[in-house]
C-alpha cells in the first residue's frame, strides 16, 4: 500500500457520501474532505446559492477546479465525498480514476434517496418533485459511476457505519497520515 491512500466516494445525492466519508477517514485515519464544501468555501456561499445566482453551469466549472485541486500533489490520504454530479464531466472522471486508489460508488434505491433528501432545502436540483429527479437522475447517471467505479456499495438495509466499515475493510489495514 502506498504511504497516502486517496478514496473518492461517488453517487446521487442522499447516498451518503458525507456521512459515510468521514466515518471512513475516522477508522482510517485519514482526512475528510467534502468536495461541495470546498466550492462553497472557495466562493463565500452555498451550493444553492451559487447555482441561483450563477447556473449549474457554473457550479460544475467551480466543482471541476476544486476537484483537480483536491486531489493534485496529495501527500497525505485523503477520503474524498464527491458531489453527485462530479462525474458528468469527463474531465472530473479523468482525474478521479488517475488520482484514487479505490473509487467507492454508493449506490442507493430511489425511494431512500428521496427518504435522506427530504428535509434538506439546499439541494437545488431537487426543486419540484424529487423523486421524478432522482430516478432521472440515476438513470442518466449510473453509467458513470459504474465507469469510475473500483468498488460499489448497495446502501440498502445498512446503516452509514456499516457501509464505513464494508469500506474500510475492503481497502486495508489502517494507514498513517
Amino acid at each position: 500500500m502506498s504511504a497516502s491512500l486517496t478514496i473518492v466516494l461517488v453517487g446521487l445525492m442522499g447516498s451518503g457520501k458525507t456521512t459515510v466519508g468521514k466515518r471512513v477517514a475516522r477508522l482510517l485515519n485519514c482526512e475528510f474532505i467534502d468536495l461541495d464544501d470546498v466550492v462553497s468555501k472557495s466562493h463565500g456561499t452555498s451550493v444553492r446559492e451559487i447555482f441561483s445566482q450563477h447556473g449549474e453551469e457554473a457550479f460544475r466549472d467551480y466543482e471541476s477546479v476544486a476537484l483537480a485541486e483536491t486531489l493534485s500533489n496529495r501527500s497525505s490520504s485523503l477520503v474524498l465525498a464527491t458531489g453527485g454530479g462530479a462525474v458528468i464531466r469527463q474531465s472530473n472522471r479523468k482525474i478521479i480514476t488517475e488520482s484514487a486508489d479505490h473509487v467507492v460508488w454508493l449506490d442507493a434505491r430511489v425511494d431512500d434517496l428521496v427518504n435522506r433528501t427530504q428535509s434538506n432545502s439546499g439541494r437545488p436540483l431537487l426543486d419540484g418533485d424529487p423523486r421524478a429527479v432522482l430516478a432521472a437522475l440515476m438513470d442518466a447517471r449510473r453509467a458513470w459511476y459504474e465507469s469510475v467505479a473500483t468498488m460499489k456499495v448497495d446502501t440498502q438495509n445498512h446503516t452509514a457505519s456499516q457501509v464505513a466499515e464494508t469500506i474500510a475493510a475492503a481497502v486495508g489495514p489502517k494507514v498513517e497520515s
